[in-house]
Parts: C-alpha cells; sequence; structure tokens
C-alpha cells in the first residue's frame, strides 16, 4: 500500500501542472522508476515532498514551498522536488521562479515529456 500512495504521489504531482490534460503525454514517467528515485532518498526528503503535497492541495502555498524548498536542499537532484517550487511558484503567479524551477526540474528528468514545456504552457 505504501508503494502504490508513494508512486500517486510523485505521479500525481507531476499531473498536477498540466496545462490541458491531453498536452502532455503520461507515459513517459515510468512508475517503477518513480519508486526507485524515491525510495532512495532518506525518509526526512520524502516526508516533505509528502507534506508539500497535502500543503498544495490545501491551497496552503507557504507552508508547500517552505516543504519543497527543503526537500530541494537536502536532495537538488530529485526533479520531483523542484516540480513542487514549480507549482508553487505557478500557482502564486511567480513566472520568473516557476520558470527556474521547471528548468531544474527538466534538467534532473530529460526523459519526463509530462514536464517539457509545449505551446500551452502558460509560464512561457
Amino acid at each position: 500500500m505504501r508503494r502504490s500512495a508513494s508512486v500517486i504521489c510523485l505521479i500525481g504531482l507531476a499531473a498536477l501542472a498540466a496545462c490541458t490534460p491531453d498536452a502532455e503525454r503520461t507515459d513517459s514517467l515510468d512508475p517503477e522508476h518513480v519508486l526507485q528515485d524515491r525510495e532512495s532518498l532518506p525518509p526526512e526528503v520524502t516526508a516533505h515532498l509528502d507534506s508539500g503535497t497535502v500543503a498544495f492541495r490545501d491551497d496552503d502555498f507557504d507552508a508547500a514551498l517552505l516543504h519543497y524548498e527543503r526537500a530541494v536542499e537536502m536532495a537538488p537532484d530529485f526533479g520531483a522536488a523542484w516540480f513542487g517550487v514549480y507549482m508553487v511558484e505557478s500557482a502564486r503567479g511567480n513566472v520568473e521562479a516557476a520558470e527556474a524551477a521547471l528548468s531544474r526540474a527538466q534538467e534532473t528528468m530529460p526523459g519526463a515529456t509530462l514536464i517539457l514545456p509545449t505551446e500551452t504552457d502558460t509560464t512561457r
């Protein structure tokens, strides 16, 4: 049950930022690869990612950003943490900060088409 929730959390995190439901392919994120990456992280990082996701869903962007930034500090090469920062900054309308975070997420997950910019991306 914990494994399924972990995969759903990370894939859900990525899916939240899609501008339109059909704008991006979702099959570029291999759930097993995502799970392996997540399981390789210290528990404190996954706790911050999960807490950030919960806060984001509750529209508590201040708390969400604190959690995602802490996850970025602890695991700077883990794209989901940068993507969380992107989601918060995008929701706040901070275009420059959102673009910078999205760029970092793209650098860490180059094959994940779900986070590649498209013509419908409102932050570009």
